[in-house]
């Protein structure tokens, strides 16, 4: 397995992903390199109109590697209260991040696969509130590291797949037919090379998930959300290693980070990863969304290290976005939007409110 570039930090009575020491001061850089980038190109550009507005959002109780706004003893109400705020800014659809986290060993339902983990029962109440709010849902699954640190045994491998089952089974008992789909939880992405035998790792999970979901629940519809990195002159290298990873895999929804928040791309650069991911989607008929993202991060070690940006930013995001994709979706709307995330929070809300309202003509 790659070596680990992270490390659990207990925070109250939950845990996180925190970035390990020895990667503190490199990460630091490349969010001080791109977020200068960033504020050169909106300096340099006329402000972006927007013409689709941002109408999904990843939620969570407990976001994986910050604190956030933690919603893990939040009552069904509460759930509702939120909702209704997002509802307000234009948000129909609503995507929890992940129902189990592994390497947290945090489960967020009733699972008698993960009954050893630290359990906070949350999925009910969301799915209770979304209903009560008129949202749509998409569950995510088994959330583990595994898209980023692939482990070179085949035992890994089927013990991933397992997991996903396990948890496909156990959603589908306890709330089958009150969500859409299913996000698919780990994440990954091209790191600037190619590593054939993580990609065909990758395909058999993604192809073992996706044929046994839709011969078990057809109309279910899966969702990924895979991170965006730039490498200068490998654009091609990047279809070839997902068109390994995607080969034969049936899969409905492609929603790419577009990592400018994350610091895995810029606006210079963001147009052009929206033509690879095109590349990457139209043959296979995948359907394109765009995971629009809020933040901008600052600096680590913290329990929370990234601010809501500044919207002119997320102006040309989206701008950028509605030129390819069908559908805007964001991270975590609900914490960027809360002024806990910090003061740029009641501008977000405004922006959002205004862009929604200019689009519906209301």
């Amino acid at each position: 397995m790659a070596k680990k570039n992270w490390k659990i930090q207990e925070v109250e009575d939950f845990v996180i992903f925190m970035a390990s020491d020895d990667i503190i001061d490199e990460v630091n850089a490349k969010y001080l390199e791109a977020n200068s980038a960033n504020e050169k190109y909106i300096a340099a550009h006329p402000a972006a109109k927007v013409t689709l507005p941002v109408t999904g959002t990843f939620i969570c109780a407990q976001p994986p590697n910050y604190r956030g706004l933690p919603m893990l003893h939040a009552t069904e109400e509460q759930w509702a209260e939120k909702f209704r705020l997002l509802k307000s800014l234009g948000v129909d659809t609503v995507i929890y991040q992940a129902a189990v986290w592994n390497e947290l060993e945090t489960v967020y339902y009733p699972s008698k696969r993960f009954a050893r983990y630290r359990k906070f029962d949350s999925l009910g109440k969301v799915l209770s509130a979304a209903e009560e709010v008129g949202l749509t849902v998409y569950l995510g699954g088994y959330g583990s590291v595994a898209g980023w640190c692939m482990g070179k045994d085949p035992a890994f491998v089927q013990n991933e797949k397992d997991n996903h089952f396990a948890v496909q089974d156990e959603l589908f008992s306890l709330y089958g037919g009150r969500f859409k789909g299913i996000y698919f939880a780990p994440e990954t992405a091209y790191r600037g090379e190619r590593d054939l035998y993580a990609e065909q790792a990758l395909n058999s999970i993604y192809c073992d998930f996706c044929d046994r979901l839709k011969s078990l629940h057809p109309d279910c519809e899966i969702l990924m959300s895979p991170a965006t990195k730039y490498y200068e002159g490998k654009l091609d290298e990047m279809i070839e290693s997902w068109n390994v990873i995607l080969d034969g895999v049936k899969l409905d929804i492609m929603a790419p980070q577009d990592s400018i928040g994350c610091c895995g791309n810029t606006l210079e650069y963001q147009q052009i990863m929206f033509q690879v991911w095109k590349k990457i989607c139209e043959p296979r008929n995948i359907r394109f969304w765009s995971n629009v993202e809020l933040f901008e991060n600052i600096k680590l070690p913290g329990i929370d290290h990234a601010k809501p940006a500044d919207p002119r930013r997320i102006a040309h995001q989206m701008a950028n976005a509605a030129a390819v994709a069908e559908k805007l979706i964001s991270w975590e709307m609900l914490y960027y939007t809360d002024d806990t995330s910090g003061p740029g929070a009641a501008k977000l809300r405004e922006f959002f409110r205004q862009s929604y309202e200019a689009y519906t003509g209301k």
